[in-house]
């Protein structure tokens, strides 16, 4: 891709504040095309690569993150994408702005949970370390049900797209879930969403939707005859069922979810409390 060049008015005042961070976010420019044909958008894609550098350690924690007119002429792209990049990156946490000081990059996170957090089962467990697989029994585009239909406020032309799964953890199933997209959402999802891949980290490099917050209902149960077919579980295994309806940035209901999961491979814990905006905290495994 094509690099704008300089303003002529020397170096944006971030390289001289932090010289090792504007000298690692031009070499990453110089390494990265945007692809204006790809699906996904470029701002989707900035902030893809953006992120993959955090986390392999080329853009180090703490460092300066450029000024919007940086961006543009590092990576030879306009404001907007800029701005949309930014903003995303912000909303997942990975950005951190300071008052009157600028924006860095993020110090990583201690852990996640998927109870806690909108990662989901796959990204809260491979976070922690373990090989996580999936084996998928449906993956289809349909009508929806009466009760698809009330969640996502879709017209009678509306469809959604139906994903069933089971999760493994190390090759042992832990959870069995049944997930429901709005599916003008996600158009072609079904060949872009592959065994052994997030749904929600395609959903964010894909189509730059991220999830902000969702609600979840917990009740104890025993295993249907499908669960114990498909997860390998005795009819007697100890289940926790899972309800959970999730929401992008702006409100809007994302996805729906109903799961089980094997508690007798690993206990919740819940920590109660609450932060200075009011908010539940917190639950892990």
């Amino acid at each position: 891709m094509t690099k704008a060049k300089s303003r002529g008015r020397g170096r944006p005042r971030y390289d001289a504040e932090d010289a090792k961070a504007a000298a690692a976010f031009r070499k990453l420019g110089a390494k990265t095309t945007l692809e204006r044909e790809d699906v996904a958008p470029l701002w989707v894609q900035l902030r893809n690569r953006i992120e993959d550098a955090m986390n392999k350690g080329v853009l180090a924690a703490n460092s300066r993150i450029p000024s919007e007119q940086a961006f543009c002429e590092i990576f030879g792209v306009s404001k907007p994408v800029v701005r949309a990049a930014l903003g995303a990156l912000s909303v997942d946490g990975r950005i951190i702005k300071m008052p009157r000081k600028g924006m860095f990059v993020a110090p990583p996170r201690e852990h996640v949970d998927f109870m806690a957090t909108n990662l989901g089962v796959f990204g809260d467990l491979t976070a922690k370390g373990h090989k996580v697989s999936t084996r998928t029994f449906e993956f289809v585009r349909a009508k929806p049900s009466e009760k698809e239909r009330r969640i996502f406020g879709l017209p009678p032309e509306g469809d959604v797209v139906r994903i069933g799964r089971v999760y493994m953890s190390d090759n042992v199933p832990i959870t069995m879930t049944h997930i429901s997209l709005p599916g003008h959402r996600v158009p072609g999802l079904e060949t872009r969403l592959g065994e052994n891949m997030s749904v929600f980290q395609t959903l964010r490099e894909i189509y730059g939707i991220t999830l902000s917050r969702a609600d979840r209902w917990l009740t104890a149960a025993l295993p249907t005859p499908e669960q114990v077919d498909r997860m390998g579980i005795s009819a007697h295994t100890p289940l926790i069922a899972i309800e959970s309806l999730a929401y992008d940035t702006e409100g809007m209901p994302l996805e729906y979810y109903e799961a089980v999961y094997n508690s007798s491979l690993a206990r919740i814990h819940m920590a109660v409390g609450h932060s200075p905006a009011g908010q539940l905290l917190k639950t892990s495994f």
